[in-house]
């Protein structure tokens, strides 16, 4: 046995927590703005083919969805502030603020998706793959949403035995 003091467990188990707690945020956050970027590099590839004056014309996404660019910009921005931000309510509102631009984002590479029959113009890969990296975007925040909310209270068999491991140490 150590000679760690019964009053110093529960300092140290509290410290311990919020070690983890700030671990997980920062590893939700990493994996939201990688989802973001690849979203927003979905913006470079060609969402629209048509023929022009005897030409073949590939659009991007920055050309033909300017709106859409925006709203990424918004979302990276937010996504960018859960990097800084330590695990609370700002965090979690910043999540939320990144869900909604992401189903915003979601809905509008849906709608771009959706070419009504102009005759000479057809669909390039950037939005069916804009909806897949989307999606990833919005499990990365919803998940960095719920793991935040949840609060557990440990049952007092593990709280016992935590304290019975440190006071082994």
């Amino acid at each position: 046995m150590s000679a760690l003091p019964d009053e110093e467990l529960p300092g140290r188990l509290s410290a311990a927590e919020q070690a983890l707690a700030v671990n997980e945020h920062r590893w939700f956050a990493r994996a939201g703005l990688l989802a973001a970027l690849v979203t927003g590099l979905t913006l470079l590839l060609p969402w629209t083919y048509s023929r022009r004056l005897g030409l073949s014309v590939w659009q991007l996404g920055l050309e033909t969805q300017p709106q859409l660019a925006l709203t990424w910009l918004v979302g990276l921005a937010t996504t960018v502030a859960l990097l800084f931000l330590k695990p609370g309510h700002k965090a979690q509102a910043a999540a939320g603020i990144t869900a909604i631009v992401s189903l915003l984002f979601l809905a509008g590479a849906y709608q771009a998706g959706q070419l009504e029959a102009l005759g000479d113009t057809w669909r390039g890969p950037g939005p069916a793959i804009a909806l897949a990296t989307t999606t990833c975007w919005l499990l990365t925040t919803a998940g960095h949403l719920l793991t935040h909310r949840s609060t557990h209270h440990p049952h007092p068999d593990t709280i016992d035995q935590t304290i019975n491991q440190l006071r082994r140490r």
